[in-house]
């Protein structure tokens, strides 16, 4: 049984960006985990006459034996790539197992498209704010992903 509550029921796809300093190409990996827990947030403003609207994901994926952090994952050759786990600035995470690729040299493939064929249904972010909430003390030891 998870120590994890029975609303991090989650599946995600999790697409890390890469680009090759010798190159200069971009390539993105892509992960899927289970039970993870996903919050759309809709946050409004009332300012006299005028209300502004907002809105988030936030994504908390549990402890992955595999994870390494970001800057340590860059530095990883190529082919060792896909051996590790991570999250930072700039991928994007999609809700539920999803079979699309992003191929950025390639009309209709572009990180792009890929956010606007799931943005409009509240599952699909990039990321812009990480949190690595793992240690010593954590009841539920996780990473934190927010974005719009």
């Amino acid at each position: 049984m998870s120590e994890y509550p029975i609303w991090w029921d989650t599946p995600i796809t999790v697409f890390n960006k890469y680009t090759d300093s010798e190159t200069d190409v971009i390539t993105w990996q892509k992960t899927q985990i289970e039970n993870c827990f996903w919050k759309h947030n809709v946050d409004r403003i009332a300012i006299n006459q005028t209300v502004i609207e907002s809105s988030n994901i936030i994504c908390r994926i549990p402890k992955q034996d595999n994870f390494i952090e970001k800057f340590e994952w860059v530095q990883k050759p190529n082919d060792e790539m896909s051996n590790y786990f991570t999250i930072g600035v700039g991928d994007i995470i999609v809700k539920g197992h999803v079979d699309d690729i992003i191929n950025e040299y390639e009309k209709g493939y572009r990180s792009n498209d890929l956010i606007a064929k799931y943005k409009d249904l509240q599952g699909c972010f990039q990321v812009q704010e990480v949190h690595i909430n793992i240690g010593l003390g954590r009841c539920l030891p996780h990473y934190y992903a927010k974005g719009e």
